[in-house]
């Protein structure tokens, strides 16, 4: 009953992450404010996030402490990203709040993991750094 119960909840993942890009697709090219649409994409990834964690444990604390700490410092969203069980998140945030949000984030979990020797100070741009949305991968036909 366990292995049906656990795999009903994987698959739920799945189907409402799907269901989450179509809507994250839908809301980027609908007529709401740009506020509003903010709003929706943060909330979609807040969601994301939290099945990751929740009915696909793909997460580790770690990355909860991470998510958590973009959200208290202004994300409007943010989830893991990549594989899960360790690794990245990508957090939406508000261009004017960059600079703060990125400092927030180097004193709030990274110094802890500095002083300990997790991480190089000299090696921190290639942990937090900012970046804009594009189109992603493509396959281009010559």
């Amino acid at each position: 009953m366990r292995q049906h119960t656990l795999s009903y909840i994987r698959a739920s993942h799945v189907y409402t992450e799907a269901k989450r890009v179509h809507a994250f697709k839908d809301t980027v090219y609908s007529n709401l404010s740009e506020e509003d649409i903010l709003k929706e994409l943060g909330d979609l990834m807040n969601e994301s996030h939290h099945s990751c964690s929740v009915q696909y444990e793909c997460s580790c604390p770690e990355l909860e402490e991470l998510v958590g700490i973009c959200r208290k410092y202004g994300a409007l969203g943010a989830r893991l990203t990549g594989a899960g069980w360790g690794g990245c998140a990508v957090a939406l945030v508000k261009e004017n709040i960059v600079p703060q949000f990125i400092l927030n984030l180097k004193e709030h979990f990274y110094q802890s993991r500095i002083e300990k020797g997790v991480i190089n100070n000299n090696d921190l741009g290639l942990y937090v750094f900012a970046s804009k949305p594009s189109s992603g991968a493509a396959i281009f036909k010559f």
